[in-house]
């Protein structure tokens, strides 16, 4: 059974830690950030969400959004 832990959250998940290292390196990625779960999971601010988005699309790195009912 799953519990809800925070209905308004954004969560940027990525395949392998280096990649994360590479956001780091061209984004100010630590001021979108509420938290990290794991070295593949970030918490996103969900205020700065779009920001966030439109900063990764400028730089040319296409994120999938889902968003969960």
């Amino acid at each position: 059974m799953a519990e809800i832990l925070h209905k308004n959250l954004a969560l940027l998940r990525v395949t392998e830690p280096s990649v994360v290292e590479e956001i780091r390196a061209v984004l100010p990625l630590e001021e979108y950030l509420l938290g990290q779960l794991s070295p593949t999971e970030l918490v996103v601010d969900p205020l700065k969400l779009k920001g966030l988005l439109e900063l990764l699309e400028a730089r040319g790195m296409a994120a999938l959004v889902k968003r969960s009912a």
